[in-house]
């Protein structure tokens, strides 16, 4: 069957975060507290931090709820935006022209600060964990390495100083990623053949 024989549902999404998440004695937590985009990865990630916070700093008293919900909404509108900047940053970064919505997401105007001052900040450094500020950031430094380098971001920083064994060891692993990417691109199907398969014959059991 060719894709432009098959039917689809559009679902409209109404994105967003709440201002407070902790009021009183009601907290949001999941999509009561938002929705940015339909992966779920990172929703799933923000009702456990949600859960976990709120289990460990139970206000023992009425007078101590308002300084516990400052800190929860505090911490919980970091994350969010924290999110909302790498969601962006696919767009930002991203080189399609087929049509509007990717040249309007590349707008200037569009960009969070935050996000925008961080892209100029790694244009000449590699994004590192100093980079960022809190114990539980939602995407590390690591994860905006894999999408700027993933999608030619290009940055004019000095190598970090390695000693002769550690880059060793970096050049091997490296050496053997090749090899095993050049092995897997050989042999495994494409994306559109597996899922026939799969259609057909189901998934395999392990």
């Amino acid at each position: 069957m060719n894709a432009d024989d098959l039917s689809f549902r559009k679902f409209s999404i109404n994105s967003g975060y709440r201002e407070r998440f902790w009021v009183r004695n009601c907290v949001a937590v999941g999509l009561s507290a938002g929705f940015l985009e339909p992966l779920e990865a990172s929703a799933i990630v923000m009702v456990e931090l949600s859960a976990k916070m709120s289990a460990e700093n139970p206000p023992q008293n009425r007078g101590a709820m308002d300084r516990v919900a400052r800190m929860f909404n505090d911490a919980f509108t970091y994350r969010w935006e924290r999110i909302v900047d790498f969601l962006k940053l696919h767009y930002v970064l991203s080189k399609r022209t087929d049509s509007a919505f990717w040249a309007d997401n590349r707008r200037a105007e569009t960009i969070p600060d935050s996000l925008r001052e961080g892209l100029d900040f790694w244009r000449y450094h590699v994004p590192w964990h100093d980079d960022f500020t809190q114990k539980d950031e939602i995407f590390s430094a690591a994860s905006y390495q894999y999408v700027l380098f993933g999608m030619g971001f290009n940055v004019d920083a000095p190598v970090r100083l390695l000693s002769d064994h550690r880059e060793e060891r970096a050049r091997a692993r490296m050496q053997e990623t090749q090899e095993r990417s050049a092995v897997l691109a050989r042999t495994l199907p494409n994306n559109r053949d597996l899922i026939r398969r799969i259609a057909r014959q189901g998934l395999q059991k392990i």
